[in-house]
């Protein structure tokens, strides 16, 4: 278990699994991890179980948010697709339920994930994928230090539009520049 100062990551297991489905299933959110079809529930238990596996493999980190006053399930992060050699991944985040948007727990979860990847895991970058139309994720990845590196346009279809997605990336040296400035 990893603490930031309002939000704990602990190892996503199938206790979260009703949290997971009822959020993953919510169209205003889904709507920011490539569209809108519903999820059976036994597949959201496969993405968990395999999630678990990919973590005791190491090859994936996926982790629930929950809050440090009440642990309330908040949502998901996760380091994946690590290249071990090039000591790189990608990181991957979602705030499952609106009223817990714009809180802060979303900054406080990456914050405490990166720590993690470049204190734990060794890793020197990291990098996102986010859809254009995401304002308040971007705002949230720059102020963390992450810039953004390309651009597929028309990349995904949303509720009737094709959108952008921006690719952006972090690199250990850049947070620890940064953070030492602070």
């Amino acid at each position: 278990m990893f603490e930031g100062t309002l939000v704990k990551l602990v190892p996503i297991g199938l206790r979260h699994l009703d949290d997971v489905y009822e959020a993953w299933n919510d169209p205003e959110m889904k709507q920011f991890l490539r569209g809108a079809i519903p999820d059976a529930y036994e597949s959201e238990e496969k993405w968990i179980r395999r999630a678990i596996d990919e973590m005791a493999a190491r090859r994936s980190f996926i982790f629930a948010i929950e809050s440090l006053e009440d642990e309330r399930f908040l949502g998901t992060v996760g380091i994946h697709g690590i290249d071990w050699v090039s000591q790189s991944a990608n990181l991957g985040i979602a705030i499952h339920k609106r009223e817990n948007w714009n809180r802060g727990y979303g900054r406080d979860a990456l914050r405490t994930i990166i720590e993690f990847a470049w204190k734990d895991l060794n890793l020197r970058r990291l990098e996102l994928g986010v859809h254009a139309f995401n304002k308040r994720a971007i705002h949230v990845y720059e102020s963390l230090g992450f810039k953004r590196y390309g651009t597929a346009h028309q990349v995904v279809f949303i509720r009737g539009k094709y959108a952008d997605s921006h690719f952006m990336e972090l690199f250990r040296d850049d947070w620890e520049a940064r953070d030492d400035a602070d």
